[in-house]
């Protein structure tokens, strides 16, 4: 599950925004403040959402296997 996970494109792209928002901080404007909050729960909900598909997508080959079997 963990490597479908990290294969999810949102994921990855929120992840790269979160990382280039970290680094924004260094100019300590409130406008990279809120960049780096925005991109922190941009990523918090594309880890769920991931996770979440990662699930379904397990459910839905184990109902395959019951039924081939």
């Amino acid at each position: 599950m963990t490597s479908e996970i990290r294969l999810d494109p949102q994921l990855q792209e929120a992840r790269r925004e979160l990382e280039a928002a970290e680094q924004g901080l260094a100019a300590g404007t409130e406008a990279a403040r809120v960049r780096y909050a925005r991109a922190l729960h941009e990523a918090d909900l594309a880890e769920r959402r991931a996770e979440r598909r990662a699930r379904e997508n397990m459910r839905h080959q184990r109902s395959w296997r019951l039924v081939a079997g």
